[in-house]
């Protein structure tokens, strides 16, 4: 009777330490080891942080250092190490999908006159389980599906593009066309009149306020030097507006152009010498400058 008690005993304990100890422990009686390994967790997925401990009893006249070294823990993503009253604990991150064997490990303590003396740890597995769960039936092959023939569909969207293009075109084509028969509408609206005839207009639209006396012709003259000469520059082909009249006097060569120089020179005392005309002077510079005009305008006219 007691023989089966103990034995009922016996495989009470093993089943209740098979319960509580998580991570697998393989390769035989932790009695070969100084430092037993176990995964506190019982199994883990990718992304989860996990606990090594390693329980181990420090032999009499050795020391743990304090950052003790410990090896074949190169491959595995290490975030802390923590000193325990009988042991260390590592928390490591599961960084894979695959189960973690963990090797034998090797710690090493020394005592006061530097001697190493070297633990060894039993072997342990860890399940890793994936994230995504796919059924044994998903996995089956499934029938491929009927192939879509893609090359009209190609076609398609390079009639489309060009389409798009040759409407573009037509637009650009269109909005240039009105803007030349605005442009055609505007100019015949406005039709550019000879030199001789915008010379004639502007005198009469000067002197249609009336004539002026003294010194209040100064922008009299101004503006009828400006009519001189834009009227010689356009009939002598030379820009007239831009130049002094000394610079028009080494051009010109007429008799005419001449006399009209001359006028200009007059005009110009007034213009930048504040020099005095009076009523009388500034009719006869207008009667000059309409005899000149009418005598250099076309003849047919």
């Amino acid at each position: 009777m007691k023989r089966y008690f103990f034995l009922i005993i016996i495989v009470i304990s093993l089943f209740i330490s098979d319960c509580l100890i998580p991570g697998k422990i393989i390769a035989g009686n932790y009695a070969d080891y100084a430092v037993r390994a176990e995964f506190i967790q019982k199994k883990a997925v990718p992304g989860d942080i996990i606990t090594l401990r390693l329980s181990f009893e420090v032999p009499a006249g050795f020391k743990l250092p304090d950052n003790p070294k410990i090896t074949d823990l190169n491959d595995f993503d290490i975030l802390k190490k923590s000193k325990r009253a009988n042991g260390i604990e590592i928390d490591m991150f599961v960084d894979s999908m695959e189960d973690i064997n963990l090797p034998g490990l090797e710690i090493y303590v020394y005592d006061q006159n530097g001697k190493q003396k070297t633990l060894k740890s039993n072997p342990a597995v860890l399940a890793v389980e994936p994230l995504i769960k796919v059924k044994p039936a998903e996995n089956l092959l499934r029938p491929i599906k009927e192939l879509i023939f893609t090359e009209y569909g190609i076609k398609r969207i390079l009639l489309l593009v060009l389409a798009a293009v040759l409407i573009i075109l037509v637009i650009i084509a269109i909005y240039f066309i009105f803007k030349y028969h605005q442009r055609r509408k505007s100019d015949l609206k406005v039709p550019a009149q000879v030199p001789y005839l915008k010379a004639l207009n502007r005198i009469d639209e000067l002197v249609a306020p009336g004539i002026p006396d003294g010194r209040d012709g100064k922008a009299f003259c101004f503006i009828l030097s400006e009519i001189l000469r834009e009227y010689m520059g356009a009939i002598r082909n030379f820009n007239a507006l831009e130049m002094t009249t000394h610079e028009i006097a080494g051009l010109v060569k007429d008799k005419g152009d001449i006399q009209l120089l001359n006028l200009l020179k007059r005009i110009d005392l007034v213009k930048f010498a504040d020099a005095f005309m009076s009523k009388t002077a500034f009719e006869e510079q207008v009667s000059l400058s309409l005899e000149y005009i009418n005598r250099t305008k076309p003849k047919e006219v």
